[in-house]
């Protein structure tokens, strides 16, 4: 006797729905991972950036003549080449040597005193923050520089290297602003 308009699936169909529901599932996994590291990476990224803007607002204020920001030399060539590390060599095991850094007390140079994060709640959290200063005689040619440009870098251990976040900017020297 033959049953007359069966309906429903055999259990071979039903198992091909689950495997392919599976594999679906699995994809959607792994996109739920990818996005944990994205959101990870941006969360890192956004506090190298708030200690980069930090540091890049406590310069700000430094008198033009303060030790923090080095000697105010003639332009060299190598010094403004490298200033915002286009070689991005930030990212290597070893930062440059010729960067100024809060690792050995660059921040509080000549007794003066920091007012921003202090190295203790970045270093916790594995950032290094650097910058790098180079004078320029841009519009008389006098000899006397007439602002600093500036690179502030902030690194962060990311795998097996480091990433680094760079903000540029320029202190102008009050003696020569017209």
């Amino acid at each position: 006797m033959r049953l007359q308009g069966r309906r429903g699936f055999t259990l071979l169909e039903t198992v091909i729905a689950m495997g392919v529901l599976l594999i679906g599932a699995t994809g959607m996994v792994g996109l739920h991972m990818q996005g944990l590291r994205m959101e990870a990476d941006a969360r890192r990224i956004t506090r190298a950036t708030a200690i980069a803007q930090d540091l890049m607002d406590q310069i700000s204020i430094w008198p033009w003549g303060d030790a923090r920001l080095g000697t105010a030399t003639a332009l060299n060539d190598t010094m403004l080449a490298t200033l915002g590390d286009p070689a991005f060599a930030f990212e290597g095991s070893a930062p440059p040597t010729a960067s100024f850094s809060d690792e050995s007390g660059g921040l509080t140079t000549g007794g003066t005193t920091w007012n921003g994060i202090p190295l203790a709640a970045t270093q916790a959290e594995g950032y290094e923050r650097y910058w790098n200063v180079a004078y320029v005689d841009d519009s008389n040619g006098n000899g006397v520089p007439d602002a600093a440009r500036l690179a502030v870098i902030v690194r962060y251990p990311a795998g097996v290297g480091f990433r680094r976040v760079v903000l540029l900017g320029t202190k102008v020297n009050p003696a020569e602003a017209r």
